[in-house]
This record gives structure tokens, C-alpha cells and sequence, in this order.
């Protein structure tokens, strides 16, 4: 674009550095200054995000629910509400965020919450455990229940049939309403959990890994250990707090969850 000479008003074209009608200097315009710098955030803008992320169950898989700085309660009536599923108890577990770091520091839900494990974990007789689909309830054998049972008639007092000892290892599937499903018991110190060719097999479990756990007594010491299932194993939150990891799979109810920090 053509600029007016400052001294005659002729018109230069772009690239003369004289007036072609005066001779003047054609002085270049400063070019403008830079754009100052977007200013830096201030207060807790800079804070870590944090917060959980549904892998599964009643609300849509990925759906996202942030973790203020504090304690944030997770229920059918907490900070974090979800009244869809009817496993949570109104305030079901609570966590607390701070400093970029999340710890699970109070559990009222009668259900409890279990976390996905990285590392054998110690049990003890009685506990219950989660993997696939399915809640197993893990006892020592001398633990074991021993329920009466009704053959339809009467059994005369004497002692039928050879007494044998207690197994080293039982489990029980948990069925909805605490109704007992299949069960597992063993005179070996382990006990193998998966769909197939196990000592208890749920072949029909769609998250259950071909091997996927086993149970592991030393004495009177009970070993959960997954053996590289896909979907992970998942032991009970006992004494609060306690700290959760990034990426760390927390299951609350029917629903599993995923902390992202």
C-alpha cells in the first residue's frame, strides 16, 4: 500500500526509501511493541486437579467428578451424589485432597469400599474380597461355617461317616442379600480363583481372568495375590486413613472408580 511523503504529500510506493517528487527520506514506521505476556495465575489456580473417574457400573463409564480441596463425600446423598445406585449408603465413604495428594479418611458405608491391589495383601480370616464380578468371603478353615442341615427327617444322634479336620482354606461367593453361592474349600495352603481350571471357577464372569487370583495361608496369616488379571483384585479398606496413588481403582458401591491426581 502506497504511503504519503511527509514532506509533499506525494504518494511512495512500498519499497522506495526517497519521494520520486521531492527527494525526501522515507523514515520506516517503529514496528508496534510485542504483546505483553499473559499474566500467571495467582492463588490456588496452580493446585493439582484431582478426582475420580467411573470405569463401571450404574453411571455413564468416564463421567468425572472433581475433588475439592478438603474432604469430599462420596454417596447417594454426599458432595459427590449418586443416588442411581442403590449400594451407597447416604454418605458412603469420604476422601480428603490436599496438596496434590488423596487419602481415603473415613468409611461409613455398612458395604465398606475395597481397593484394586498392586502388592500381595494381608487378610484376615473372614474378609471380603473383590475380583471379576464377584464378592468372596475368605476364612481359615477352622473358620469355615458350620450350619445344620435339614435332610427332611430325623438322623439318629450317633456319628455317621469319618470325621475329618478342617480345611486349610474355605471360600464362599456372596450372592445378593448375603445369600451364600458357590463355595471352595481346601487341604493345601492356596487356593486358586479365576473362569477356568481352578479351584473355584466362574467361567460365565465376563471380568473374571482365565487365572486371576489365589489365596495364600502362612499359619494363621491369609496372602491375597493377583496373578495378572486384567481387571484387577480389590481387598477391603480396613483402618483410615488411607493414602490413594494416581491412577489407584477404588470400587464404592457397585461402582468403580479411578483417582486421577
Amino acid at each position: 500500500m502506497a504511503r504519503a511523503c511527509t514532506q509533499c504529500g506525494s504518494p511512495i510506493q512500498p519499497g522506495f526509501g526517497f519521494c520520486g517528487h521531492c527527494g525526501n527520506r522515507v523514515v520506516e514506521a517503529a514496528p508496534p511493541p510485542p504483546p505483553p505476556p499473559p499474566p500467571r495465575p495467582s492463588g490456588n489456580s496452580s493446585a493439582p486437579v484431582m478426582r475420580v473417574v467411573v470405569l463401571r457400573g450404574p453411571v455413564a463409564e468416564g463421567s468425572s467428578y472433581g475433588l475439592r480441596q478438603g474432604h469430599t463425600s462420596i454417596g447417594c446423598a454426599g458432595d459427590i451424589a449418586l443416588p442411581i445406585d442403590s449400594g451407597l449408603d447416604e454418605i458412603h465413604v469420604v476422601l480428603s485432597a490436599t496438596q496434590g495428594r488423596v487419602d481415603i479418611v473415613d468409611v461409613p458405608g455398612a458395604s465398606g469400599v475395597w481397593r484394586r491391589i498392586r502388592e500381595p495383601a494381608q487378610l484376615r480370616s473372614g474378609d471380603t474380597v473383590f475380583a471379576g464380578e464377584q464378592y468372596l468371603i475368605v476364612r481359615l478353615g477352622d473358620d469355615a461355617p458350620r450350619e445344620r442341615v435339614d435332610g427332611g427327617h430325623d438322623v439318629p444322634e450317633e456319628t455317621f461317616g469319618t470325621p475329618l479336620p478342617a480345611p486349610m482354606l474355605h471360600i464362599t461367593q456372596l450372592l445378593g442379600a448375603g445369600i451364600p453361592g458357590r463355595v471352595a474349600s481346601t487341604d493345601k495352603a492356596m487356593l486358586t480363583v479365576g473362569r477356568e481350571n481352578c479351584d473355584l471357577s466362574f467361567p460365565q464372569d465376563r471380568f473374571m481372568s482365565g487365572r486371576h487370583l489365589r489365596i495364600e495361608r502362612d499359619g494363621d496369616s491369609l496372602s491375597l495375590i493377583d496373578v495378572g488379571s486384567l481387571n484387577g483384585t480389590f481387598s477391603p479398606v480396613g483402618a483410615v486413613p488411607v493414602s490413594l496413588q494416581a491412577g489407584d481403582e477404588i470400587m464404592v458401591g457397585s461402582l468403580l472408580f479411578r483417582v486421577d491426581v
